[in-house]
């Protein structure tokens, strides 16, 4: 073999490995936001709403704020139901109060705003929730986290108290860490 017959053979084999470690953080990437949506929906199980806010609702709405890292992961939602409501999923760049979200997933997106969002929707009875760094200690209810490479959560208990959200036990003991 010559040398030019080599190098295109070593290039072509580095064009594959680098197409293949791509496909994977892509798959990575997807089955991460599959996760958080699961995430998601549970929350919304392992909380006590207050009465008249889903009396008073037509659905339950979880809304995406920023751009979508879900792909169709959440949309895969709206067949189920919270407290007898069907999910309605709301994608939006900006948050919307007349949106009525029960939830406000925050978009990595939106990291040099989100604290402006978490001052917009206040004390209304919204569970906040976001993967942006320190989004807890920030004043977002449910923060993600990443711990030896598994995604966790922490949850910001007076925040919530605030907004009148509660959380079923079982969520609290798994969190990893409440503030």
């Amino acid at each position: 073999m010559n040398k030019l017959s080599i190098i295109l053979r070593n290039y072509f084999i580095l064009i594959l490995v680098s197409m293949s470690w791509c496909a994977s953080v892509h798959a990575d990437f997807n089955r991460e936001y599959q996760l958080k949506a699961a995430y998601l929906l549970n929350f919304a199980r392992f909380i006590y709403w207050p009465e008249q806010v889903i009396k008073t609702a037509d659905n339950f709405n979880i809304c995406v704020i920023g751009e979508n890292p879900f792909n169709d992961s959440l949309d895969k939602l709206s067949n189920k139901k919270i407290k007898n409501k069907k999910i309605k999923i709301t994608y939006s760049k900006y948050y919307v109060e007349e949106t009525q979200c029960h939830i406000a997933y925050i978009s990595k997106t939106k990291n040099n705003e989100h604290k402006d969002i978490i001052n917009k929707i206040g004390n209304d009875v919204v569970l906040t929730v976001s993967d942006i760094d320190g989004f807890a200690l920030d004043g977002g209810m449910i923060g993600f986290v990443r711990v030896k490479n598994k995604i966790k959560f922490e949850i910001n208990v007076d925040k919530s108290v605030k907004s009148n959200i509660k959380y079923r036990s079982q969520l609290l003991e798994v969190a990893e860490q409440l503030r």
